[in-house]
């Protein structure tokens, strides 16, 4: 997923960059009226790119349809997929691959009947839950929950699937399990920095905004440090108590008077917004 959203929860995908994505769900109407205008492309979301994934040994024209989701050319992954359902029409992975190219293509409509095609094939396809969770994650953070988690149950091992999964329970509030899913990103990733950009602002909005300042400080520091990187810890470093320093981190990609009015903004959720939120997180 290029480009800013409307929260920011970053998500890893195919490849590999930062991503923003639509997480709008805060404690209440209030909360999610203010996080959606003030916290805006915040966290690092669901990849609007897909997961990476290898293809089979000796499956060389699939491997071609993933090359080309992974350089960003889901017409081409669309093409060879065609071809390989055409006389396979129910192969699993290549349904996997066809949804991903759909889903690039901002077509959820189709990527979905394609993961959904996958997992009357193979019900425990994670790849294809993943695929179903992102989809659904703009119109409904709950759906898009539950398909998140039986990907965990499915493949334990992917840290991607528990990033989506803090995303979607951040999106309802559900702070703790959001930071709970990703710590065991981070555990099984510690090179992602998606989960770890994502916890900070998660921690900030649950009502522990210093444990969130230093997870983040760091990578505003850091080589790698990025316009969400840099709003998210000013989200951290208001809600602790610090908005002048807030200020000027923001002032880096904004000019003063929009980054005094977003500071102000959020000192006024605050002032008790993130509480209400970490106890909706805990209900």
């Amino acid at each position: 997923m290029g480009g800013q959203g409307g929260d920011g929860l970053v998500r890893a995908g195919r490849s590999g960059g930062e991503r923003q994505a639509g997480w709008a769900g805060q404690a209440g109407r209030a909360g999610r009226l203010l996080i959606g205008a003030i916290v805006g492309g915040l966290l690092a979301g669901c990849a609007t790119g897909t997961p990476q994934r290898t293809a089979a040994i000796g499956d060389r024209t699939l491997n071609v349809a993933r090359s080309a989701l992974a350089g960003g050319n889901p017409e081409m992954a669309l093409s060879v997929t065609n071809a390989v359902l055409k006389s396979s029409p129910n192969d699993p992975e290549a349904l996997i691959d066809r949804g991903d190219a759909y889903y690039l293509l901002k077509n959820c409509g189709r990527a979905s009947a394609d993961y959904q095609h996958a997992l009357r094939s193979a019900p425990h396809a994670a790849m294809a839950e993943l695929g179903l969770g992102r989809c659904a994650m703009t119109r409904n953070p709950r759906i898009a929950a539950a398909a998140f988690e039986r990907a965990t149950r499915d493949a334990p091992g992917n840290a991607e699937a528990f990033n989506d999964l803090g995303i979607a329970q951040a999106s309802e509030s559900e702070f703790g399990a959001a930071a709970a899913s990703l710590r065991q990103a981070l555990a099984l990733d510690p090179s992602l920095q998606a989960a770890k950009i994502n916890l900070g602002l998660a921690l900030a909005l649950g009502g522990d905004p210093a444990a969130g300042e230093t997870m983040l400080g760091p990578l505003v520091r850091g080589p790698d440090a990025s316009p969400i990187i840099r709003a998210n810890y000013a989200t951290a470093l208001t809600l602790a108590g610090h908005p002048d320093a807030a200020a000027k981190i923001l002032l880096v990609d904004m000019p003063a008077n929009e980054a005094d009015a977003m500071v102000s903004q959020l000192a006024t959720f605050g002032h008790g917004g993130h509480r209400a939120a970490a106890a909706a997180g805990h209900g």
